[in-house]
């Protein structure tokens, strides 16, 4: 049996009385919560400095401290806000090991040394719950990055398996808390992930015995004191997939609220059995990898078959979390610099079922670095994404608000042709119709018949350009086409309250709109809504996916 030293129960409560003085009895929000957000996602060291300045440099490439710190987060809260976006997660928050390796500095905030301290590169406990309430008085939530996988250990070139001194872990001070050394040689083998170290042998990861019952009491109890005393509303798990699976329930279980763990893997199979038998919500990297094919590879028809494989084998999709970039994979711009094809991704990244998260830069299309510092894009808000995320988060929250069943609703596909891509999600009559293309800015003009919308002579506001558009007596909607432009429709009856094309934002009901319309059709003689035929959705998708499969 592991058993932990008095010298180290004695520094743990001691940083627990040291941290009393910031404790705020809170828990984390709950999956159904967390389902109506969207996140921002920062990299404390990369995302702002304390001084506000725009001009300070950061070579990326030396991989050291570049300055940003919590404090800096609060000034640009303003910033994230603006694209409305309601929850913002961080780097990971203890402290690292100090000092510099051949892999550079732990600017990242994913080489923990000592659970119970936070990281004094990004600030202090006091600017740590500034932070936190700073976001709370604006009604958004934190989402904390965490690492439970590993410690880390700097050997600088010497063989990790006998040049670890694990006396300098403050929790875990002893070889028996780690698993042997080895060294992950497929990444593709799960228990080669879950049993080896992610390091290298100039920054080891010594890899945690999670199997253990002394080593899981020893982080959930961490797990909950930090959610707690910081009021946290949410944790990301770094490398879930490298843990040992039956932890994490526990974990989850033990410590509570809503979590998602990385697990980096293209095959649905793998990722929907860890949201089927261990976690609640993961990164979607299935839809993600399917994503890059279409839009980039101009294969939009493989996106349908990844989006009827997800919801066969996924348990709740809408609580899986979208992303077209994040601190690990390329930038979109780096990977095709035609930011019209990023605008349909983003778009559909956004109005999907799932929680969209965007990590920070995407909205300035930087195309190097995804450790870039973004304080030398002196935070535009008027670059062409920065626009584009607003008015999706407006449509998605307005959609949400005005019918509750909207964010659980599935996305279905309703048009394929070569190029373009159009889903429908929400109830008949409330629903948004998202019309993507893979053409790129390069694309022609021309009109497309989308052949089944709203219903006949209903007057849908395309949000993106502001425009009306009215279907046809067959309920068809002809949208004209143009430089691969993404559009995305709303009834317009629905539309006040959205904060969009003049409407203000406004707590408005479905049934105030709905009998708005009504009173507007009565005195106007405008065609009521034919809703589709019971059923339609479900069976067009697979008659779709039928015919791809063909």
């Amino acid at each position: 049996m592991l058993r932990v030293s008095s010298p180290v129960l004695g520094q743990w409560l001691g940083a627990l009385c040291l941290l009393g003085g910031y404790f705020h009895p809170a828990s984390a929000a709950t999956t159904e919560q967390w389902k109506t957000r969207s996140i921002y996602q920062t990299m404390t060291d990369r995302f702002a400095l304390t001084n506000g300045s725009t001009t300070t440099a950061c070579n990326t490439t030396e991989s050291n401290y570049c300055g940003g710190t919590w404090q800096g987060t609060i000034d640009k809260l303003d910033y994230i806000q603006g694209m409305g976006f309601d929850a913002v997660m961080i780097s990971p928050v203890v402290k690292n090991i100090a000092g510099r390796s051949k892999d550079g500095e732990a600017y990242h905030g994913y080489w923990p040394l000592d659970l119970y301290e936070v990281n004094s590169n990004f600030g202090t406990r006091e600017d740590l719950l500034k932070l936190s309430e700073a976001l709370h008085a604006r009604d958004m939530y934190l989402l904390l990055d965490v690492v439970i996988n590993n410690m880390a250990y700097m050997t600088n070139g010497e063989d990790p398996a006998t040049h670890i001194d694990y006396t300098v872990f403050p929790q875990f001070n002893g070889s028996a808390y780690f698993h042997p050394y080895c060294l992950i040689t497929d990444w593709n083998n799960y228990t080669d992930a879950q049993l080896c170290q992610t390091g290298d042998n100039y920054t080891a990861l010594p890899d945690l015995y999670t199997e253990h019952t002394d080593v899981q009491d020893i982080l959930m109890t961490w797990s909950e004191s930090v959610i707690s005393n910081y009021s946290v509303d949410g944790l990301r798990i770094d490398a879930a997939k490298s843990l040992t699976p039956s932890f994490l329930p526990t974990y989850v279980d033990t410590v509570g609220g809503w979590m998602t763990g990385e697990v980096m893997d293209a095959n649905a199979t793998n990722v929907c059995n860890y949201q089927r038998n261990y976690l609640p919500s993961l990164p979607n990297y299935p839809l993600y990898y399917s994503m890059i094919t279409a839009f980039l590879n101009g294969e939009p028809g493989s996106l349908l078959k990844e989006i009827a494989s997800i919801n066969s084998l996924c348990t709740d999709v809408p609580a899986m979390v979208n992303f077209i970039e994040d601190q690990d994979v390329d930038r979109w711009a780096y990977m095709n610099d035609d930011i019209m094809l990023a605008k349909n991704a983003l778009t559909f990244m956004m109005l999907f079922d799932g929680i969209p998260l965007v990590f920070q830069g995407l909205e300035q299309f930087i195309a190097s670095s995804n450790r870039e510092a973004l304080w030398t894009t002196d935070y535009d808000t008027n670059a062409t994404l920065y626009k584009l995320l607003s008015t999706l988060n407006a449509i998605r929250k307005h959609a949400i608000s005005i019918d509750s069943s909207y964010i659980n609703s599935q996305t279905w596909p309703i048009y394929q042709g070569g190029s373009e891509l159009a889903f429908w999600k929400g109830a008949v009559g409330r629903q948004v119709i998202m019309l993507l293309s893979t053409q790129g800015s390069n694309g022609t003009a021309y009109n497309l018949t989308l052949p089944r919308t709203y219903g006949a002579g209903i007057v849908v506001t395309e949000v993106l350009n502001c425009v009306n558009y009215t279907t046809n007596t067959l309920s068809e909607l002809i949208v004209p086409m143009d430089k691969g432009e993404p559009r995305v429709f709303f009834p317009a009856s629905m539309m006040p309250g959205s904060g969009l094309c003049g409407y203000n934002v406004t707590n408005v009901t479905h049934s105030e709109l709905r009998l708005a319309a009504v009173a507007h059709r009565s005195s106007s003689g405008s065609h009521p809504v034919v809703p589709f035929a019971s059923g339609f959705g479900p069976v067009l998708f697979l008659a779709l996916v039928a015919f791809l499969s063909f």
